[in-house]
């Protein structure tokens, strides 16, 4: 099973203009940045999840190689594979965890949005907060996704270690696993366009409330 990982995550905030006073663009960078901050863990979760994904396909390559006669070494790998689903189930844990943290920071744009006197300026903060949301719902539904591959790889893994599993009840399990790795990848990919569609918006944003107060 290969992983496309996900993106990095938003930008940080990069406003360069400052005003006097609690201005629209200091409020805005601020939102920003809190949210980009309670991202961390999820940031750090991608390398460690992206390596248990490699030696697990690993080890499940290695368990179809080897033979009925070779049973004890196919359990003990298929056991392996398993504990790894279960770290890779604790480690997106910690990425929902902080994906809902900074999902409640970026409600602080509510109040830009509420406190923004300038018409246009609160429609484009609006429709930065709509593609916002839609990420972190295509988050969700990663998750979701990731979720449900995870729980048809621990039962292809028990079922490789019974050496009376039938042949043709492997085969199907592993076109369902197949067929669920397809669903987190087009996940994944979702989640990454939403990621670069609300980078790209917020960097235009900037650009231009900074042009505006030069």
């Amino acid at each position: 099973m290969k992983r496309y990982i996900l993106a990095t995550g938003i930008s940080s905030a990069l406003l360069l203009s400052a005003c006097s006073g609690p201005s629209t663009e200091e409020q805005l960078d601020s939102v920003l940045k809190e949210t980009y901050e309670a991202e961390s863990d999820y940031r750090d979760t991608q390398s460690e999840m992206e390596k248990l994904e490699a030696a697990e396909q690993e080890k499940f390559e290695s368990i179809m190689a080897l033979t009925q006669e070779q049973q004890e070494d196919v359990r003990a790998n298929a056991e392996e594979a398993l504990a790894s689903v279960e770290q890779r189930l604790e480690l997106l844990e910690t990425e929902k965890a902080s994906m809902d943290s900074a999902e409640e920071a970026f409600q602080e744009i509510d109040t830009v949005i509420e406190e923004t006197e300038d018409e246009e300026l609160k429609s484009d903060l609006t429709a930065l907060k709509t593609k916002m949301h839609e990420r972190f719902d295509a988050h969700e539904q990663f998750v979701t996704a990731y979720e449900e591959l995870a729980a048809e790889q621990k039962e292809l893994y028990e079922m490789l270690s019974n050496e009376e599993t039938e042949l043709q009840v492997l085969q199907e399990k592993t076109v369902t696993v197949n067929d669920k790795n397809k669903e987190v990848q087009n996940a994944v990919t979702a989640f990454n366009e939403q990621t670069e569609q609300f980078n790209e918006m917020k960097n235009n944003l900037i650009e231009k409330m900074n042009a505006d107060n030069e």
